[in-house]
């Protein structure tokens, strides 16, 4: 634990307090699923990007990534992308909701939620096998788990 020294009345002795250290919660961990679903924008563009300054494409030729059936990484990558921004609108009211109300510490569960998340996204960008398909399901449902929990917990704070 740090200590801040400050000084006290006039004529008085310094007086140290506490100063509370920086801390993992729930909105950091919400901060981070953004900035994945960032990333996936950056690679889309990049891709994009080379396929029209090499001539390989014209701007209008690209499909909206939701509609993509391809296979490719890009393709891969725009579905996770698409996938992100259906589940985060449920993770970030739960997280924010559970911050207004001054909820109790919901970071382990967002954590794990995230956890899994991750775990979805580098399946579905590694492939569409069955092996694939069976590990996103099951990184998937306790995500679904743990937002009820999440927002169970919320629910019964307020």
């Amino acid at each position: 634990r740090r200590l801040v020294e400050s000084m006290g009345a006039k004529g008085s002795s310094p007086v140290v307090e506490p100063v509370a250290e920086a801390k993992m919660d729930a909105v950091h961990v919400l901060l981070l699923y953004v900035l994945v679903v960032m990333a996936h924008v950056v690679v889309i563009l990049a891709s994009r990007s080379i396929a029209i300054f090499s001539g390989k494409k014209k701007p209008s030729e690209f499909s909206p990534s939701r509609f993509e059936q391809d296979t490719n990484f890009i393709a891969r990558v725009s579905q996770s992308h698409a996938n992100c921004l259906e589940n985060i609108p449920l993770f970030a009211i739960v997280v924010l909701a559970n911050k207004v109300v001054n909820g109790p510490d919901l970071t382990i569960y967002a954590a794990l939620a995230f956890a899994c998340r991750c775990v979805q996204i580098a399946t579905v960008v590694h492939g569409f096998s069955d092996d694939h398909i069976t590990v996103r399901f099951m990184a998937f449902v306790p995500q679904l788990v743990l937002i009820g929990i999440m927002t169970f917990v919320t629910f019964t704070a307020v």
